[in-house]
């Protein structure tokens, strides 16, 4: 079988959470990762929609996903963008003054 791969990818097989709107996550295992895609194992993949945030749970990195194709319990996505600024940060509280 030809590879059609442009980029070499890197088997992860680590645990995963794809928020797929405000109420609705699911989670997945994400099985490995290049420089251009990432391939998700989930059942059911046809109910995601096109676009959606998929969450490393090792390294708590988040990545708007878009869609690139679809098996019986596979996707294929592009990371189209990190995020960041949504994920929930120890809470920092001020040093408290006392009188």
């Amino acid at each position: 079988m030809n590879e059609r791969r442009a980029e070499d990818r890197t088997c992860l097989n680590i645990p995963g959470m794809i928020l797929v709107d405000e109420h609705r996550t699911l989670p997945c295992l994400i099985a490995d990762r290049s420089a251009t895609g990432i391939r998700v194992t989930l059942p059911n993949p046809e109910n995601l929609p096109d676009v959606f945030i998929l969450t490393f749970d090792d390294t708590r990195e988040a990545l708007v996903c878009r869609a690139a194709w679809r098996k019986a319990d596979q996707i294929g996505c592009i990371a189209d963008v990190l995020v960041t600024a949504w994920l929930v940060q120890p809470l920092r509280r001020p040093p408290v003054a006392w009188h």
